[in-house]
């Protein structure tokens, strides 16, 4: 089914439309709530509540940009939102002593598998902001707005998110990344 079929079938409500476009997405959008939020059962949650936006803000949607964007903006806000209804987005205070390493710069080439699976062992604010900012492609400005907090919050956890993310490679023997 194409993406216009899609928008359309939804737009009528069509339930058979929007369990064509949950089974499509559902797996995506899981993996999405999952980096955001480290319980599976409230991810699965989250998942549910995005499904249910964008049946219900359907009509919303102009056309104008990319519909899987669109819906994965959703996703994100929802899981944005349960982290401060849970109060669960804390920042490290103490990253703002911390400067970017040059090996911090080697994070950058990571096996898109290694990083997810170590995103989890990261606190919740490093973990949000990395995941907004690397993952998404959020400017550090939106981060700010979206987190409140400030444009050097943001990028003082996202040094620290890619900090500790090295430590945890060189951990877990991922040879690559490495200190010599």
């Amino acid at each position: 089914m194409k993406e216009v079929e899609f928008i359309e079938g939804c737009k009528r409500r069509d339930r058979k439309v929007q369990k064509l476009l949950y089974e499509k997405y559902s797996a995506d959008f899981f993996g999405v709530c999952k980096r955001y939020l480290k319980n599976v059962e409230l991810a699965e949650d989250v998942l549910v509540k995005g499904f249910l936006k964008v049946f219900e803000h359907i009509d919303s949607f102009e056309g104008k940009g990319n519909f899987e964007g669109w819906m994965r903006r959703i996703f994100i806000n929802e899981c944005l939102m349960e982290l401060r209804k849970k109060q669960d987005f804390t920042i490290y205070l103490e990253s703002s002593n911390i400067q970017p390493s040059r090996e911090a710069s080697a994070l950058e080439n990571l096996y898109e598998q290694d990083v997810l699976k170590l995103l989890e062992f990261l606190p919740t604010g490093c973990r949000t902001v990395f995941n907004l900012y690397v993952i998404e492609g959020f400017k550090h400005s939106e981060i700010a707005e979206q987190l409140n907090i400030s444009e050097g919050t943001s990028k003082s956890q996202l040094n620290l998110a890619k900090e500790k993310l090295k430590v945890l490679l060189n951990e877990y023997g991922i040879e690559k990344y490495k200190s010599s």
